[in-house]
């Protein structure tokens, strides 16, 4: 796997304005360095001791799978005293970029700052912008706190809302707080004779799963192929924190699952289901197995036995679209709510440029390719359903605010 490790900074005589701008992002970076080797080997431990205690993204099983699946560089930083686990992309034409999985902090002001520094920090690595996932809750003051220290809102390379399921109690205090419909059909699923078998991440098992999932997408998204899916999946089993689930209803594969977990929290992580039609991916082919509601409380099963107090489902429409019939993933939205009332909704992904012009440039294509996907002439002609996704209107409706920023550096 490879590491970036810290270099000597470079120096140059630009003139005063230079000098004074580096001095300043000197004095900001201070609290930015580069993890020694004691500690990259000890990343895990100190992902846990994180205010937040970190998630599945941020642990070193993940940072495997990145490199496998992407391959991206692990860039290990040490922000404020706290491990961050990130990574570097690099971008044609517009230089590279730092993704950050964090970093843990308690408030935007906090997270501003920290951005600051980083960006600061990551000049001197050749860097044109910084981009930075906490899991801070989305709070609209917030969000204008940001932009006006110049930050800018992404799209994220997570989703910004999820569910994530209390699993404290007993088995019984679980099921209590799911929805009527989620106990009902659990027990429908065990009377239809549904089972759910907790298999081991072969590359046999690992192609089934594979190809529900890649049936499911439908190149509705992008997902790793197949022998970049299973060397995630067998790295995960092999360190102990990941089990691959697979449901059969009358002795069929129907659904499948992947899930991981770090600390006390347990990720869906990967998942796919049988298609109603053959090469129609937005038609679901359970029908009325209720195999899909099986395979959740046998994962969750699986993840309190393994000390787990959380489950994170891992996407879903936000707490303000939810109930909107047009979004991309009502019937994702609604399957997953059945097993919490309540949705987490993140305060999302935000860039801050390094390299300004440059940082312009990546966002704007990034916006570009967001108007392909709603494009219905160019959808026909790569034969995908235009959906856009309401979550993401503020692409849109952000980019004169984003101009104005484009020219904003780092005080």
């Amino acid at each position: 796997m490879s590491v970036v490790r810290a270099t000597p900074p470079v120096r140059h005589s630009l003139g005063s304005k230079r000098q004074a701008r580096r001095s300043g992002a000197t004095e900001a970076a201070a609290n930015v360095r580069l993890a020694g080797a004691d500690e990259i080997r000890r990343w895990d431990g100190l992902i846990l001791q994180s205010p937040d205690e970190g998630n599945v993204y941020r642990g070193s099983a993940n940072i495997d799978g990145m490199v496998c699946q992407q391959g991206v560089t692990p860039v290990y930083l040490i922000v404020n005293g706290h491990a961050v686990t990130t990574f570097r992309v690099e971008v044609p034409l517009v230089g590279a970029m730092w993704v950050l999985f964090g970093p843990p902090v308690e408030d935007a002001h906090e997270l501003a700052q920290s951005a600051k520094a980083v960006a600061a920090f990551a000049e001197d690595q050749g860097v044109t912008a910084v981009r930075l996932r906490t899991q801070l809750k989305a709070n609209s003051d917030d969000a204008n706190l940001l932009r006006s220290y110049g930050l800018t809102r992404v799209p994220a390379w997570l989703d910004d809302s999820t569910v994530i399921v209390d699993l404290s109690g007993s088995e019984l205090d679980v099921q209590a707080r799911f929805k009527k419909r989620a106990r009902k059909s659990i027990r429908r699923a065990a009377q239809e004779g549904v089972t759910v078998d907790r298999v081991p991440a072969t590359d046999d098992n690992c192609r089934i799963l594979y190809e529900m999932l890649d049936a499911t997408s439908g190149g509705r998204f992008q997902i790793p192929d197949l022998p970049a899916s299973a060397a995630v999946f067998q790295r995960y089993e092999a360190t102990g924190d990941g089990q691959l689930f697979l449901a059969r209803h009358e002795g069929d594969v129907v659904v499948g699952a992947f899930v991981a977990k770090f600390g006390k929290t347990a990720l869906y992580l990967g998942a796919g289901s049988v298609r109603k039609q053959p090469g129609d991916p937005t038609l679901c082919g359970l029908g009325g197995s209720r195999a899909a509601y099986a395979l959740q409380w046998e994962i969750m099963r699986w993840a309190r036995e393994q000390g787990c107090d959380r489950y994170d489902l891992d996407g879903t429409p936000s707490s303000s679209t939810i109930a909107d019939e047009t979004h991309p993933r009502h019937g994702v939205g609604q399957f997953k709510t059945a097993f919490s009332h309540e949705i987490t909704d993140y305060l999302g992904a935000y860039q801050i440029a390094v390299r300004p012009r440059r940082a312009w440039a990546l966002l704007q294509l990034e916006i570009c390719a967001g108007r392909v996907d709603e494009s219905p002439v160019l959808n026909r002609l790569r034969h995908r359903p235009v959906r856009p996704n309401p979550d993401y209107v503020w692409l849109h409706r952000g980019r004169r605010g984003q101009r104005r920023l484009r020219g904003v550096e780092m005080k």
